[in-house]
Parts: C-alpha cells; sequence; structure tokens
C-alpha cells in the first residue's frame, strides 16, 4: 500500500503550472494535551518552534499571497497556525475566519464527548482512528465516506481564489484522504506530522486530485512536554 503523497515544493510547481488547491493544515507543534480534557485543548498554544515553523510554511508560499483565502478551526493552535502562516506569506493582515466545523463540531464527529470515550485511554487513538479508516464506521463518529463528501462540499463553499489554507487537524486530515482513498498506509509511524496537510488540487480542466502533503518542518504527531526550566 502506498500513500498519495508530495511536498510543499510539489503544491508551488502545481499552483505554478495552473492549478488551484486547497490545503488542510495541520497545526503546529503544541504542548501535551491532557487525554481527560473534554475540549480536545481548546486553550493550548503553539510551542516556540510551533510558531517558527508555522511562518515558515508561509514563506514556502509566498509568491501567492494575494491569491489566497485562509480559515481555521477555533481551537487556539489552529488559529495561531493560520494567522503565523499568513504572516509568513507576507499576507495583508488577514482576518481569518474560524469555523467549528475544522474543530471540534467536525463533519467527522457525531457526537465528541463519546469520540473522546473511545480515545480514553490515550493509547487508544491511534488504533482507534485507524479502524475507523478501515471499516467506516467508529462510535461517535458519522460514517467515514459521508463525512469526507461533507467537508469538501464545505471547504468549496470556501474555495475562490487560487488557494485556500484551511488550519485544522490531524485526525481529519488522516481521515478525508483515506477516504479519498489517498491515505493507505495507515499506522502511527505515517500519520500527519505538524504542518503537513491535506491537499486537494484541482487542475485548470477541473480534475481534483488528492496528496498527503509533507512540509518536511516537523517530525512531531504529539504534543511536546513542557520546557525544563533552568534553576538559579
Amino acid at each position: 500500500m502506498k500513500n498519495c503523497e508530495t511536498t510543499l515544493a510539489g503544491v508551488v510547481a502545481a499552483l505554478r503550472g495552473g492549478c488551484r488547491a486547497v490545503l488542510l493544515v495541520r497545526h503546529g507543534e503544541r504542548p501535551k494535551m491532557d487525554p481527560k480534557d473534554p475540549t480536545f485543548g481548546d486553550s493550548l498554544p503553539l510551542t516556540a518552534e510551533g510558531e517558527r515553523t508555522a511562518r515558515l510554511f508561509g514563506e514556502a508560499l509566498r509568491e501567492f499571497a494575494d491569491e489566497t483565502d485562509f480559515c481555521t478551526s477555533p481551537l487556539r493552535r489552529t488559529r495561531m497556525t493560520a494567522s503565523l502562516i499568513a504572516e509568513g506569506m507576507g499576507a495583508a493582515a488577514p482576518d481569518i475566519p474560524a469555523f467549528g466545523c475544522l474543530g471540534n463540531e467536525s463533519f467527522f464527529y457525531r457526537d465528541a464527548l463519546e469520540v473522546l470515550h473511545v480515545f480514553t485511554p490515550p493509547e487508544n487513538f491511534f488504533p482507534k482512528s485507524i479502524e475507523y479508516m478501515d471499516t467506516g464506521v467508529q462510535r461517535g463518529f458519522n460514517p467515514l465516506g459521508e463525512s469526507a463528501d461533507a467537508l469538501e462540499t464545505w471547504l468549496y463553499g470556501r474555495f475562490g481564489r487560487r488557494l485556500l489554507i484551511a488550519a485544522t487537524h490531524d485526525l481529519y486530515i488522516a481521515a478525508f484522504l483515506a477516504a479519498r482513498g489517498a491515505y493507505m498506509d495507515r499506522s502511527r509511524e505515517t500519520w500527519p506530522r505538524f504542518l503537513d496537510a491535506a491537499a486537494i488540487l484541482v487542475s485548470p480542466d477541473g480534475v481534483r486530485r488528492y496528496a498527503l502533503v509533507r512540509s518536511g518542518l516537523s517530525t512531531g504527531i504529539v504534543g511536546v512536554g513542557a520546557p525544563v526550566q533552568s534553576v538559579p
């Protein structure tokens, strides 16, 4: 099984070649999350490394700053990511709207609290997520295919220019790509890393192609611990 993968350079080449693109971008590096938090870490910020690399993501797409729309999930780490990507692109202080369907009101979730129970203990996250992508069903979730269709339809409703960047979360990226047949080798090792993305690449004649974008900006897939404080 092979994933359909590309890089940020590949996205740039596609855009230069006349394609349009939607990028569902995973937020930058964050601290570890409390697995019992019913808000899924709503208030967690990015780490300093997460901020730095989000700007680098934007710099890679800088030539398209005047042709890009942005949106984000309402969670703090995604809002920071979207703003920092825009900053790295040199976009003129965009007012970035936040939408619950990119966050805890995801099209993939039927009941977010039930999803939290499915992912308890935290060791359940990867096997239960992969089971959902393999079978199309999971407790607390809506059917995989229908959810991916609803998300793509919603994204197209916001897709007015050359590029749409939507800051969101790893599970939705993986689930969307799995539903589109672009994430086949599903495992913890192949999981979308911080600032990886799901791409919908639309050719000039309207043909859609789906790919997992490996940004190369992080090797992390879970949050990091708090930095050690030096003792004076």
